[in-house]
């Protein structure tokens, strides 16, 4: 018994002494308790981008509570804590959250990541209190502060700036300091950061009035989160690019981001951000005539704002809406009073951008309603208040309702000076397209008043081609209504057609009192036809004008010459088409066939490839074919028939107006050119390296080249582990470079390469005959690298038996080939290189102790390129080089975004995968070609896709089997743990790093959940 414990004692103490040793010379040791609190802290940051702010706030708490001697991580998770209070509105709590940290006495102990993040949230808590200067006071000392260290992060500090700037209306300000946090988030490869500030960058561009921008660079921000699990980033970027697309007059896009948008945020805690996202949704149905489906979106987000105390501030909005959505209808009272209800909460919460716009709707109701003094009031009163606060899209709408509610009033002359007022506010860019349709549309009513009904009919027409272009239904059928009162006077036929078309598109709406005053005009048209004016010299100006006033847009300028065609020879069929994907003819705008019938005859102007054929099919259709072919603009075509219709009223030649035509679209495209022409161009990308053939610029690979320097002139064996991919070799061969064996060979061999039972020959070499097959005399590998550097990769497959070997090989300097007798010198340096770990073959006896012990005299660890991302433009910049050259292509540039997207990438094939990525697209480019986001491999465009949140998970009582009678707490728990991570490898086949950030876990986090369950990620 006295022996026998003091033996089991010794037992344990030698497996203790063997972690002991682990530990010792390991390079990654274990867990400690403050890489715990991070790892946690890491897991809250992800629960802050998916939404789960009351989650978030409840494991804060505990956090906050075990990192009490952990001064700088209770830093920092106070930073978050403050994070997830702002986002859900409680202002006040958010700035107490951090309060205490804003003496420099309490920062002392901190470090400068905590420092810094600490000053920043401190800066933004006090922004959501409106104390603006002092947020920028302290936003800025902050900066000078961390200014003199090159190594410091700046992003967050000029993200902040740049949101500050935003709120305060200086856009300029706000998009120079998204732009330089974007410079300084590059640099790392943060994905958050990188997303956050193409986000701020494109807040800012829609202030400037640069959609188009604005929706690239909000793009851009969905595919740097990519398929991380972030609901709220990710409803935040839709929702905005559903705004874009409102400017830009897109609706069904519009929509499209829209419901995404809701589908992310419903995903999470904040009520007030999904009833926005339904309000805008509704506004946007409404728009192309989906009132039924815009109502359930108005009552869910009505639902959702007085759920929560939080979203009351967004009632006003909703019942505007709501307000106008009835008043379409022509249900006038009701909608009056839930506008005259939005107007008093707007005004109660001082709101005064909701106000603004109710009054607007308000003041339109009152114009259906005919009362036109109440209408002008409330209009005046939206004016003045858009002109407030500086809201130049609220100031043109307004000036309209107010240029409407006097023509109304008997009053032509003041509604004239309004709407010139509107042409000096108004630009010709997309976003004020609708204003021009109803400026148009105003334009048409007057000259109706003063009984000019051809210039009334072109306005009209205008506005038709725009409302139609834009695919607002309702303003559409309300323009048509217009046109066919026009024509009443001149033209009965076409005013039947577009005052039928006017009944029944108000009939599929649901408008009821604008369908039955179409239906008034027309029972009461007079259908004798009245002789036709004969002003041509006057209908020609009035054409040309209408054309000149189209260039807008090359869509809109087609359009309105398919409508003149169409409106003024009396044209049964005219279609316009132009080339598309591979150069096929795509219709632009087709009138008076349908749909079929134009893709059919433009299926045929394809097959008609040159004059004889064009003209044979022009004459089978009987019809003519008017080519434009403007000099600097893509051509297009004019199908018109019959033919005979084929010119104006007068006999006129069509010709002056196909010539306007085609410089209108010369002054399209060289507005798009000189949009186009800031393409911005990727930043020259170079990297010396102190160690040749190795490319570096990172602090850790910085480190790691130091180490390699101290080690140059000796000849220690040097063990170099890192993941698969990370460039061991390419380390090995530098050391061998920069020693005093650089002169004589290089020898790599790979422990993988060749069968085990012909390792210990390969390496050590035989004499013929030594064993069957031995024909003649192998040298081995370590003879072979005589005087040199011998590089073992993989060694930790080495086969047990040949292990002893090498050991005395490292030991004595000697080997002895098999079927020697006597041993023999060789001096050889040797490098070795691995990808698992020693230390854990070690204590499973898959690799030998004392072996271990002599290959790890000096360790080099080659840090996985996930962790170097600011070496990523270098890297890539070179091997573009490097493939440019081999494949013979010239000038081939990659596009910031490209570059972007490759450093957010996880790489889990690190160096490796990126050159193969590099090769692949410069292959397959042309000289002079430029790589953008869409050009990178199918892998790499999955994970920059936002997913759709998975799942919950399914209940204990729905598993196969599971009886809770028998099942503790804990254990149940586990098998749910089990389930997920199962779930998660299988669907992102067994990638680590996928599975983990869907899991909401680290990659370490993982690893020792798959050890704690024995789960195999190939598995």
């Amino acid at each position: 018994m006295g022996d026998s414990a003091p033996k089991q004692s010794s037992s344990r103490k030698g497996v203790v002494d063997l972690a002991d040793a682990r530990v010792r010379i390991s390079s990654r040791s274990p867990a400690k308790p403050s890489q715990n609190l991070m790892e946690e802290l890491d897991q809250i940051r992800s629960l802050l981008d998916q939404g789960l702010s009351a989650e978030a706030k409840t494991r804060l708490a505990s956090l906050i509570a075990a990192a009490r001697n952990s001064p700088s991580i209770l830093a920092l998770a106070r930073c978050a804590l403050s994070t997830a209070l702002e986002m859900q509105g409680q202002y006040r709590e958010s700035l107490a959250a951090v309060a205490m940290y804003e003496s420099p006495e309490s920062r002392e102990k901190l470090d400068q990541q905590a420092v810094q993040s600490l000053k920043v949230q401190i800066g933004l808590a006090y922004h959501y209190h409106g104390d603006h200067p002092k947020v920028i006071s302290i936003l800025k000392g902050t900066l000078r502060e961390f200014q003199i260290n090159p190594d410091q992060n700046l992003g967050p500090i000029y993200s902040a700036l740049a949101r500050v700037y935003r709120s305060i209306s200086e856009h300029p300000i706000a998009l120079d300091y998204a732009q330089r946090a974007l410079e300084h988030f590059r640099q790392s490869g943060e994905w958050r950061g990188m997303a956050e500030a193409y986000f701020g960058i494109a807040l800012a561009q829609v202030q400037e009035g640069d959609y188009e921008g604005a929706l690239e660079n909000l793009q851009q921000a969905l595919k740097l989160v990519g398929d991380h699990s972030a609901s709220y980033t990710l409803g935040r970027i839709y929702s905005n690019m559903a705004g874009v697309c409102w400017f830009l007059k897109r609706p069904q896009e519009g929509i499209r981001y829209l419901e995404k948008g809701i589908a992310y945020y419903e995903r999470t805690d904040h009520k007030a951000t999904a009833a926005d996202g339904y309000n805008n949704l509704g506004i946007n149905l409404i728009l192309i005539g989906q009132w039924a489906k815009a109502q359930e979106a108005l009552q869910r987000a009505l639902e959702l704002a007085t759920e929560a105390d939080e979203c009351a501030e967004k009632v006003p909005m909703i019942l505007d809406s709501l307000g106008e959505l009835l008043m379409l209808r022509g249900e006038l009272d009701e909608a009056k009073d839930y506008l005259q209800r939005a107007v008093a909460l707007a005004t109660e919460y001082g709101n005064k951008w909701y106000a603004c716009q109710a009054f607007r709707t308000l003041a339109r109701c009152y114009l259906a309603m005919e009362d036109h003094a109440k209408a002008l009031a409330k209009a005046q009163d939206a004016l003045i208040l858009a002109e407030t606060i500086g809201d130049r899209q609220g100031v043109s709408d307004s000036r309209l309702i107010v240029a409407e509610a006097h023509l109304r009033n008997g009053e032509p002359d003041k509604c004239s000076q309004q709407l010139a007022k509107l042409d000096e506010e108004t630009t010709e860019s997309a976003t004020d397209l609708g204003f021009a349709g109803e400026s148009q549309r105003l334009l048409g009513m007057l000259a109706m008043m003063q009984a000019d009904f051809s210039s009334a009919a072109q306005h009209f027409g205008s506005s038709v081609s725009i409302f139609d272009m834009l695919g607002d239904r309702y303003r559409a059928a309300r323009a048509h209504s217009e046109l066919g009162r026009a024509y009443a006077v001149s033209q009965p036929g076409r005013a039947i057609e577009h005052l039928s078309r006017a009944v029944n598109a108000f009939r599929e709406l649901g408008a009821k009192l604008d369908q039955t005053r179409a239906e008034a005009a027309l029972a009461n048209l007079d259908r004798s036809t009245p002789e036709r004016s004969d002003e041509q010299s006057a209908l020609t100006q009035l054409l040309t004008l209408r054309l000149a006033e189209a260039v807008t847009s090359r869509e809109l300028l087609l359009r309105e010459l398919a409508a003149i065609m169409r409106q003024e020879t009396s044209a049964k069929c005219v279609m316009v088409t132009e080339p598309g994907e591979h150069n096929q003819q795509r219709v632009v705008i087709a009138q008076g066939c349908t749909p079929a019938e134009s893709a059919k005859l433009a299926s045929q102007m394809d097959q008609s490839v040159d004059e004889e054929s064009q003209a044979a099919f022009a004459k089978k259709n009987d019809a003519v074919l008017l080519h434009l072919r403007p000099s600097h603009a893509q051509p297009a075509t004019l199908y018109l028939s019959p033919r005979s219709r084929a010119k104006l009223p007068g006999g006129l030649s069509l010709d002056p107006l196909m010539r306007v035509a085609e410089l209108g679209m010369d002054v399209c495209a060289l507005r798009g050119s000189q949009k186009g022409s800031s393409v911005q161009q990727p930043a020259e990308l170079t990297g010396a390296s102190l160690m040749p053939g190795f490319i570096h610029s990172s602090p850790a690979m910085t480190k790691l080249v130091e180490e390699v320097h101290k080690i140059r002139s000796s000849d220690v064996t040097v063990l170099v582990t890192g993941e698969s991919g990370t460039g061991k070799e390419l380390v090995a061969r530098a050391i061998h470079a920069l020693s005093s064996r650089r002169s004589r060979v290089f020898v790599p061999f790979n422990c993988t390469a060749v069968p085990k039972e012909l390792s210990e020959g390969y390496l050590f070499g035989y004499r013929r005959g030594a064993f069957t097959g031995a024909v003649t005399d192998s040298a081995g590998v370590i003879r072979t690298a005589g005087g040199g550097t011998l590089f073992l990769d993989e060694i930790g497959d080495l086969p047990l038996d040949v292990q002893p070997k090498l050991l005395r090989f490292l030991q004595e300097g000697e080997i002895q080939p098999l079927g020697e007798q006597r041993p023999i010198k060789v001096d050889v340096r040797i490098i070795a290189a691995t990808n698992t770990d020693l230390e854990e073959m070690v204590a499973q006896s898959k690799f030998r102790e004392d072996l271990y012990y002599r290959l790890n005299v000096i360790r080099l660890r080659v840090p996985p390129l996930r962790e170097r991302r600011s070496e990523i433009p270098t890297i890539v910049n070179y091997y573009i080089n490097h493939y440019s050259a081999r494949f013979g292509r010239k000038h081939i540039q990659m596009t910031p975004q490209a570059v972007d997207l490759l450093m957010v990438s996880d790489w889990p094939g690190n160096v490796r995968q990126l050159c193969n990525e590099i090769q692949r697209v410069v292959a397959r480019a042309e000289d002079a070609a430029v790589i953008t986001p869409d050009q990178l491999s199918p892998e790499l465009k999955r994970t920059s896709a936002p997913t759709t949140p998975s799942a919950s998970v399914s209940t204990l009582s729905s598993m196969p089997g599971a009886n809770l009678q028998n099942v503790t707490l804990a254990d149940a728990l586990a098998e749910v743990e089990r389930r997920m991570i199962s779930d998660a490898l299988r669907k992102h086949g067994g990638n680590i790093s996928r599975a983990a950030r869907e899991l909401g876990l680290t990659r370490r986090g993982l690893y020792l959940k798959l050890e704690r369950y024995q789960l195999s990620a190939s598995a």
